[in-house]
């Protein structure tokens, strides 16, 4: 893969970026989000995050959206949600707070890990983490004026 086709790839996993805040925007007014990536690099044999310009196939992003409430009022049961864009692959456990819930779908969610049965019809086996589209973590209340961050890591496809 030329230099040129990976940084077309990149600048379309960016733009995606760009729309996420749009859909990880819950529908309460006064609650804004604000989401930014990250690319996590080593330096000197420690863990960085650095702005993302451009990244490769393979390269981890951490995504965080910060959802602050501007209203006069405190926030109840705000659903805070961060998608899994196409060809980014969700790293299992990164996502912090601890234990959000992920869908295949956007739509429907379920405690992780998510289970599905087997062919059989008989078991369950987990969902691969390739497969989760989003993610999503329950707040019972964001207090007026406060914030409530999530993050998780993905790590970029091959096809990009």
């Amino acid at each position: 893969m030329g230099l040129r086709h990976i940084g077309l790839k990149c600048a379309v996993v960016l733009a995606v970026l760009a729309s996420l805040s749009a859909q990880a925007a819950p529908a309460v007014e006064p609650v804004k989000v604000n989401l930014q990536a990250y690319k996590v690099v080593m330096l000197n044999g420690k863990e960085s995050l650095t702005e993302a310009k451009s990244v490769k196939p393979g390269e981890v992003l951490e995504y965080r959206a910060v959802y602050s409430n501007t209203g006069k009022k405190n926030i109840v049961n705000l659903l805070a949600a961060l998608p899994v864009p196409q060809g980014m692959e969700y790293i299992a456990q990164s996502g912090r707070p601890v234990v959000p819930e992920a869908s295949l779908d956007g739509k429907l969610y379920a405690p992780v890990p998510l289970m599905r049965k087997r062919a059989d019809g008989k078991t369950d086996e987990p969902v691969p983490v390739a497969e989760y589209r989003a993610l999503r973590w329950k707040a019972a209340e964001l207090p007026a004026g406060k914030t409530f961050e999530v993050s998780a890591r993905m790590r970029v496809g091959a096809s990009q």
